[in-house]
């Protein structure tokens, strides 16, 4: 390691569990020697105040630490953007990690093709029990006609590392009386975005 290498500042990707498989594949770590990554548990969207908190923890260390800081989430908790103002962080464009993982181009095109889509990936999938069902009393019927009457399709947005989820994806369709596609992962639009942050 050349002296500039290591005292090049270390930038802090703080993110969700949901793009390690995506970080993963672009290797980032090895393509930036200053980078580190923070994962926070998937399922901390069902309790927005406690990823605030544990965020903000986590930036907080970091900045005593002097890294910079980079937060990789969607909108998933109310006024995202300002907090990572305030704090003086940078947040990867986009609002939902769906978005992130298609590009904002396809993302679009799939909302658009079929009012009423709900997008599910791997994390969701294998817990939908723990993250969706039991949460939202979903095995009340009416509950669930409540929840998801609007919807028409679920969109499985597949990444490379996925072990095989398709039959899984079709229970989760058929308890929530859905039709079933599948959409694969286009990582090119988070590594852009990332690269040009990094």
């Amino acid at each position: 390691m050349t002296m500039s290498e290591k005292n090049q500042k270390i930038t802090r990707i703080i993110a969700c569990k949901v793009f390690k498989p995506a970080i993963d594949a672009l290797q980032l770590e090895k393509r930036y020697p200053s980078l580190c990554l923070t994962y926070l548990p998937s399922n901390l969207h069902l309790r927005p105040q406690e990823l605030r908190e544990r965020m903000l923890t986590r930036i907080k260390a970091a900045q005593k630490r002097n890294e910079r800081v980079i937060c990789l989430y969607g909108d998933c908790f109310p006024g995202i953007g300002d907090f990572c103002e305030e704090y003086g962080v940078t947040k990867v464009p986009g609002h939902y990690c769906y978005e992130m993982l298609l590009g904002s181009k396809r993302f679009r095109q799939l909302l658009n093709e079929t009012v009423g889509t709900y997008f599910a990936e791997k994390e969701l999938i294998q817990n939908f029990e723990e993250y969706c069902a039991i949460p939202l009393e979903l095995h009340d019927e009416e509950m669930k006609r409540y929840c998801f009457n609007q919807y028409r399709r679920l969109l499985y947005v597949r990444q490379p590392s996925d072990p095989n989820l398709v039959a899984r994806a079709g229970e989760v369709a058929d308890f929530l009386g859905l039709s079933l596609d599948i959409s694969d992962a286009d990582y090119s639009y988070l590594e852009k975005s990332l690269i040009g942050l990094l």
